[in-house]
């Protein structure tokens, strides 16, 4: 199922001329570091309470919108928040009649190539975040043969003092670390099989250990206050823990077909893509949204196992789109844009709250500068003719209204993308209606479009 992506059908760009070209249009002063290639994504509780379920229509259309529970596709073994579900993308590929290979450079948790793979087509996903490529490569390889395991052997000398720097101090004493450093080890060591079911299950366990860590805001996870505040466990606790998730990853996917579709899963840059000219047939995809989510503090804890310390090494944090950091360079081109980007970012300018004509209109800037870059990486490696859907929803900034679809779909146009179709879905509740300073200002009415371009 996996080939690796520079061989795979060709098609990934490796050339030193590529990167030359690529560097050249967009010098961004992002910070570089050595990230694990694999890692996971996951979910952000009570936000889908109300929303129409998949499978559900309004005027004819299946609503992208995931439920509250969803089981299909796996999507239930680490849930994402982002995205769409399953069973829409399915039906998106089959109703448009889609063929060729489909790409989405925002992979996330992977639903596009496994929804792709459940049709029959060859797919390609490049995700920038560690923690969303393991779970997509769990998703592709379940229904696979699994080794079996064993638990792993107390390591014969262990130094505790050498865990107190681990990025897992931050919730966990030294000693429960040392554990959980026993099955990871075990885990990255074993074959193809039960790597991405046990680093899922892992990362389960550790959420579900700290799960006192997490506030009212979804999107941020506490850290211990004090030693006295760190969780502290036997090893035998800590084995329980984590053979219960294995058990049940392993019954999920399981149960999952196994499907025959080639699929390459990269970590990579929406704003670098590594694949050919003119390589590509579909885009399925839904980009980071201007919600202000950092996903990386999202995911914490799933990256800190990975031995990724966001809080020493803000690097992902920066390369990812939609952070709340700003970069210190700005390399948006203001006359490049189109009109409803353009007035939106003249009105967060203009208004009068705190930090508006600074911090936020930076933010909103960079956020724009990495969407067009990926759109504009989206014209190079898509073939003439070839399909985009987009899935967008639209937002607010205090009461300004941030007009996603409308934006996507103009910047779209000017790069040679001509609108096929638009179905919107009212939303009911976001992360808006959640935050209670954000309450505080006026606003319309929430919708998320699905949006199909055609090039040429």
């Amino acid at each position: 199922m996996y080939d690796p992506p520079l061989l795979w059908l060709g098609l990934v760009h490796c050339d030193r001329q590529t990167n030359s070209y690529n560097a050249e249009r967009r010098k961004v002063d992002r910070p570089t570091s050595s990230l694990p290639k694999a890692a996971l994504q996951e979910p952000i509780p009570n936000l889908f309470d109300g929303v129409e379920a998949p499978g559900r229509t309004r005027g004819g259309a299946l609503s992208p919108k995931r439920p509250a529970i969803e089981k299909a596709g796996l999507a239930d073994v680490f849930p994402y928040y982002a995205g769409f579900s399953f069973e829409w993308a399915c039906n998106q590929l089959i109703k448009w009649e889609a063929s060729g290979i489909v790409l989405d450079p925002w992979n996330g948790s992977g639903t596009t190539t496994l929804a792709a793979q459940h049709v029959g087509l060859p797919s390609i996903g490049i995700d920038r975040n560690p923690v969303a490529n393991v779970v997509a490569r769990l998703r592709a390889e379940a229904g696979t043969r699994q080794e079996g395991f064993r638990r792993p052997r107390r390591a014969k000398s262990r130094k505790i003092e050498t865990y107190a720097s681990d990025p897992l101090a931050a919730w966990f004493t030294p000693e429960t670390i040392a554990r959980i450093r026993d099955w990871y080890r075990l885990i990255i060591r074993s074959d193809q099989g039960f790597y991405s079911v046990g680093l899922v299950a892992l990362f389960r366990a550790v959420r579900t250990l700290t799960k006192d860590f997490e506030g009212s805001n979804p999107t941020w996870v506490k850290r211990a206050k004090d030693s006295a505040s760190l969780v502290q466990l036997s090893d035998q606790d800590v084995d329980s823990a984590i053979e219960r998730e294995i058990s049940f990853v392993t019954t999920r996917t399981v149960e999952h077909a196994t499907r025959t579709s080639t699929t390459a899963l990269i970590n990579g840059d929406s704003g670098r893509l590594p694949l050919m000219s003119e390589s590509i047939d579909v885009v399925l995809t839904s980009p980071p949204y201007l919600t202000r989510i950092d996903y990386a503090v999202a995911y914490t804890r799933e990256l800190a196992v990975l031995g990724v310390d966001i809080s020493a090494d803000p690097t992902l944090r920066y390369e990812l789109m939609g952070t709340t950091l700003t970069r210190s360079s700005d390399s948006l081109n203001s006359h490049s844009l189109g009109h409803a980007a353009s007035q939106m970012l003249g009105q967060i300018a203009q208004h009068d709250s705190k930090a508006s004509s600074g911090y936020y209109l930076k933010q909103a800037r960079q956020y724009l500068d990495d969407l067009t870059t990926g759109i504009d990486e989206l014209s190079r490696v898509c073939k003439s003719e070839a399909t985009m859907h987009l899935v967008v929803q639209d937002s607010f900034y205090k009461d300004i209204h941030v007009p996603l679809a409308g934006i996507c779909i103009e910047e779209a146009a000017m790069r040679g993308w001509r609108l096929l179709h638009t179905d919107r879905f009212e939303v009911r509740r976001s992360l808006t209606s959640v935050n209670k300073a954000a309450r505080a200002y006026k606003k319309g009415e929430v919708e998320e479009s699905v949006i199909t371009l055609r090039r040429g």
